[in-house]
């Protein structure tokens, strides 16, 4: 494929997009017709099969509602009630018939399912038709015969439309299940197609993708490999053009002339920082900013180099004009050959002055050494006499931290024995707001028992009014004959709870008496209790103001104790630095010794210094 490699990169890219594009165009399409085959299925499926089946439930609900309330009409003698059940088998008649009307619709084209439902038609209606003959009857306090016509006619008329309807709700049920079948059949395949069309759009995805990262990321990423090696430093970097008409083409040889440009400056940079100043720099072109640079660089270095070897030699008469104030090596050799020069002609006037001053040093190096002998001899002395001085105060010191420890460890105690009582304080006090507590909840308890007394003498009134209820109850229900022994039973049931709610109200009093009596006995122990507690707070508040006393003299005496404390280790510290002080004083002294020793040895050294020096001056030229 030799003709699209030499396409344009945008060309290519706009090929293989477009492509691209297609493929995915024709996969959205074979989604969406596919989807709407299957929303079109399911509406069918709803419309046709699901919602016959759903009215016809309905009608079959609303069929047992309606013939219930027609069995509670015969079963009622109030005219009212009688009413309300016929108003409400009207509108479940209503509720038939406009699912009637919606199972007829979705039933076209379907003859055998039609005459199943003209049939359930004739039966629904001969059986309403009975049904108005049984409401006539009952309004007419004839329910016996309403009963008879139910039991002859009614029934299998009922049982008819029934059957019929469970039959159609089979059959659309059945036919549901088919379509069903028949869709999810249909959604495979079409998953399968678009499962096809999808991994072929996705393979050429990925070989259009691997074709175009061969053909135009691969020798970018060559490129720019070798260009972050070049980046680093690295210009031993292989390249090759590529032969190819595009702009990788293009990008690559440019790169590989570049490579071999810069690989003929780093040799001739490494000469040059070999010192081998004798390369040759031709430049490629007169834009060849780089090339011109190192033919100037190198001719400049030569220059001064020739000027580095006289001034190294001692010649400080070469002359060196920078060519710009930005010259700065030229201008560094011009500061630096007068610097020297000047620098040399103050050596030379230095040095006789430092010729004629080493003598009279060196003798007085000698008088200064006797002197510090002798001091050295004084400081010794000096610093026994401060040891000494430094036990005393040490022994003091110690005997006056003894006493303040003594007295802080009083002081300790008596500060426990003013916290410990206070405790004790908040203890009782704590102790006495507790009893008032539980005074004011034995209060309250009594209180709630009271109230708890009333609400049983209204449950036990309630207990025997329910026992009367009953008994009339079961009075009725005797006179009411067969229809009222399920409520005899149910009459005699409450008789029994109400005789035992009645038992249990009078246990609940007899205990509520007894927890009253225990409760007086414990207000009266609870007001002991807090009057002893007065008592106790009273007491402690004594002692403790007794011990706070005692504390603040202890207090007192260790605050003195600790300040002589203080004082004799200030003392103590004085004296150890006044001993630091003269034993540096005495190194010092040990010290000043030996340096004048080693100056009365430099100035013997100096004096040699100054001949040699005058020596080398005189070698160079100003």
């Amino acid at each position: 494929m030799k003709w699209f490699v030499d396409l344009a990169t945008r060309t290519k890219l706009f090929f293989s997009f477009g492509l691209m594009i297609v493929l995915m165009l024709v996969l959205i399409i074979a989604a969406y017709i596919g989807l709407s085959a299957i929303h079109q299925s399911q509406e069918r499926l709803f419309r046709d099969d699901f919602l016959p089946s759903i009215e016809l439930l309905k009608l079959r609900s609303s069929q047992n509602r309606a013939h219930a309330q027609l069995l509670e009409m015969m079963m009622t003698p109030d005219r009212g009630r009688q009413q309300a059940l016929e108003r409400d088998i009207a509108a479940r008649t209503r509720e038939v018939d406009e699912g009637l009307k919606l199972v007829a619709a979705s039933l076209q084209g379907h003859p055998r399912e039609l005459r199943q439902f003209d049939e359930l038609v004739a039966a629904l209606t001969e059986y309403r038709r009975v049904r108005e003959q049984q409401i006539s009857l009952i309004y007419d306090e004839k329910s016996s015969e309403a009963e008879s016509l139910d039991a002859a006619v009614q029934d299998k008329l009922y049982n008819r439309v029934r059957t019929i309807a469970v039959d159609l709700g089979t059959t659309a049920i059945a036919q549901a299940t088919e379509r069903v079948v028949a869709a999810n059949a249909r959604a495979e395949r079409l998953s399968r197609i678009f499962i096809g069309i999808s991994i072929l759009v996705f393979v050429f995805g990925v070989v259009v993708a691997l074709y175009l990262s061969r053909i135009i990321a691969q020798p970018l990423r060559e490129i720019t490999t070798a260009a972050q090696r070049i980046a680093s430093g690295d210009l031993e970097v292989a390249t090759r053009s590529k032969d190819r008409q595009d702009e990788v083409g293009d990008l690559a040889q440019a790169f590989a002339t570049m490579v071999r440009y810069l690989q003929e400056m780093a040799v001739i940079s490494r000469k040059i920082a070999q010192g081998d100043l004798t390369a040759t720099v031709r430049p490629v072109s007169d834009r060849d900013v780089l090339g011109n640079a190192f033919a100037d660089m190198t001719g400049y270095l030569r220059e001064m180099a020739t000027v580095s070897k006289q001034i190294a030699e001692g010649d400080l008469t070469v002359p060196v004009k920078p060519a710009s104030d930005n010259d700065i090596l030229r201008n560094a050799f011009a500061n630096m050959v007068t610097i020297r020069r000047r620098i040399t002609q103050e050596i030379s006037d230095g040095i006789n002055v430092l010729a004629s001053s080493a003598s009279e040093i060196l003798a007085s190096t000698t008088q200064i050494a006797a002197g510090m002998s002798e001091t050295a001899a004084s400081v010794t002395q000096t610093t026994a006499t401060v040891e000494q001085i430094k036990q005393t105060a040490l022994l003091s010191s110690k005997k006056s931290r003894g006493v303040s420890e003594n007295a802080q460890k009083s002081a300790l105690v008596a500060e426990q024995g003013k916290s410990t009582v206070s405790e004790t304080i908040d203890g009782i006090t704590r102790i006495k707001e507790l009893m008032e507590t539980v005074a004011e909840s034995v209060v309250m308890l009594s209180e709630q028992t009271q109230a708890i007394g009333e609400i049983i003498t209204v449950v036990t009134d309630l207990a025997q009014q329910s026992n009367l209820l009953a008994v009339n109850a079961a009075i009725e229900a005797s006179k009411a004959g067969e229809h009222g022994k399920g409520f005899a039973v149910v009459a005699q049931e409450i008789k029994s709870l109400a005789d035992q709610s009645k038992q249990a109200t009078e246990q609940v009093r007899k205990i509520l008496g007894d927890i009253q009596k225990a409760t007086g006995k414990s207000v009266l122990a609870a007001e002991q209790v807090s009057k002893a507690v007065e008592g106790g707070v009273k007491q402690a508040s004594e002692s403790g103001e007794s011990i706070r006393k005692l504390a603040e003299s202890i207090s007192g005496a260790a605050q003195a104790a600790e300040q002589i404390a203080v004082s004799s280790q200030q003392q103590l510290a004085g004296m150890e630095q006044v001993a630091i002080a003269m034993e540096n004083i005495k190194q010092a002294t040990h010290q000043n010794v030996l340096g004048t020793k080693q100056a009365e040895q430099a100035a013997h050294t100096l004096n040699e210094l100054g001949q040699k020096l005058k020596e080398m001056v005189s070698r160079s030229k100003v």
